[in-house]
This record gives structure tokens, C-alpha cells and sequence, in this order.
């Protein structure tokens, strides 16, 4: 219980510090994807501990003194730096939406940049918007490079997100995805997430970022598996080139 209350805390601490600006009960709540009264509570114990102030006039949140350097976010940036030159020759070639995603509060992933397609049927995400990681290529991307442990940690948090009669259903399903993942290097999403949209995401571990992913999103229509086996290829090449600059 106590890992799970932290892990919410640092949602929202993360979240304020992202925003650069004071947020609303509402607006935390819907950003860190928790419920109105769990976020109220730790928002309470934060601002009792001095990491957070609560503005008199309409009551909004934002990072006091104490944590105000968390909201440079310089993370964000140098991986950006890593990451993009990647990015803008995947777009350039194929002129698909590409994105860049963290894993973000253990079980999320955030989309930290996103070049979308120049095609008029596309999927949009907006960068800052979070997704469980297991409903992602992205996620699964990064989950299934990490140590077999935290594979074992992460697996049972997100299997509670699920009716109890699924759990068991869901676990044995997500572990074999994520082997599957591991073993051949890529990750694959098809329709679980939006209608009609596929991704595949390759980890960016060998740059030095275990915790992020490139992917490329597209309507079903415009990926048949030999488009999508070429594009996944070429970036596996891009990031195994750019790991040995």
C-alpha cells in the first residue's frame, strides 16, 4: 500500500512539475490519471509537508519552493537530443505520426515529443498525455528491456487494474507479450488502444535511455506487415547507429 501511495504522489509531483503552472483539483486529477479523492488526500499530505502550495484565490496547486527545480524538467530535453535526429528521418522516409514516450509513475507512459504525419488521416496525441504502458507499444517497448524483477513487479500493478476474474487471464497474456517483445526486439499495438491504429516502438536502451522508446502509429490501412517489418528495421539501424556516435 505504501509503494502504491508513493507511486501516486510522484505522479502528481511529476505532473506539477511538467505543467510549469498551478493546477486544479480537476486538472491533477485527470492529468495523473487517479480519483478526485485519492489525489485530494495526497495533495493535502504534500502541502502539510511543505513540496506543494495551494493558491488562496481559486485554490489550485503548484510545486513550492522546495521542489521548484523539478520544473526545468531538462530530462525532457536531453533526450529529445538523442532522440530526434532519429525521429526526423523516420518521418521524413514513411510520413507517419512518430512519438517519443517515458515511462512515467511505473505504470504510464508519457509521450515527451511527437512528430505527427503531414497525411490527413492520421492519430493524434497531444505531447504530456499518458497511457499504462501495457496498452502501448511504447511501454511494452521499454518494460520488456528491463530487469526481470521489475518485469515481475510492474506485471501484478497493472494486472489490478482489471476485473478480479481477468487477473490471471491478463498476467499470463502481458508476460507473454512482453517475451515475445524481448526476444525479437520491437514491440507491436494493433487496435487496442484506438480503433483502427497500429504502432511498433523499439527501445532506445542502447542510447543510454532504458526508460524511453521511439514509435511510429498509422491507420491499420497504411501498415501491412511488410511496410511495418521495413519500417521497424530501419529503426533498429538508426538507433544502433546513432548508439555508436
Amino acid at each position: 500500500m505504501t509503494i502504491a501511495v508513493l507511486d501516486k504522489a510522484f505522479s502528481i509531483l511529476e505532473v506539477l512539475a511538467r505543467s510549469g503552472r498551478a493546477l486544479s483539483l480537476s486538472e491533477l486529477a485527470e492529468e495523473s490519471r487517479q480519483p478526485k479523492p485519492s489525489t485530494f488526500r495526497i495533495l493535502r499530505s504534500l502541502r502539510d509537508l511543505g513540496y506543494v502550495e495551494q493558491t488562496e484565490e481559486r485554490g489550485t496547486y503548484c510545486l513550492s519552493d522546495r521542489l521548484r527545480s523539478l520544473r526545468e524538467y531538462g530530462r525532457d530535453e536531453a533526450l529529445r537530443e538523442k532522440a530526434l535526429p532519429i525521429m526526423q528521418v523516420i518521418h521524413k522516409e514513411y510520413d507517419e505520426t512518430v512519438n517519443l514516450g517515458v515511462l512515467e509513475g511505473s505504470i504510464y507512459i508519457r509521450y515527451a515529443h511527437v512528430l505527427e504525419t503531414t497525411q490527413a488521416l492520421r492519430w493524434i496525441v497531444k505531447p504530456g498525455a499518458r497511457d499504462a504502458f501495457h496498452t502501448t507499444a511504447l511501454g511494452r517497448a521499454i518494460v520488456a528491456q528491463l530487469p526481470s524483477i521489475q518485469i515481475d513487479r510492474l506485471i501484478p500493478k497493472v494486472a489490478a487494474m482489471q476485473p478480479a476474474s481477468q487477473r490471471k487471464a491478463f498476467r499470463e497474456r502481458l508476460a507473454a507479450e512482453l517475451s515475445l517483445t524481448k526476444s525479437r526486439g520491437w514491440a507491436l499495438e494493433e487496435e487496442e488502444t484506438v480503433s483502427g491504429v497500429a504502432c511498433v516502438a523499439v527501445s532506445l536502451e542502447p542510447l543510454g535511455e532504458p526508460l524511453a522508446a521511439i514509435s511510429v502509429s498509422a491507420p491499420v490501412m497504411r501498415f501491412p506487415k511488410a511496410r511495418r517489418e521495413e519500417l521497424v528495421h530501419s529503426l533498429i539501424d538508426l538507433v544502433g547507429q546513432n548508439a555508436k556516435k
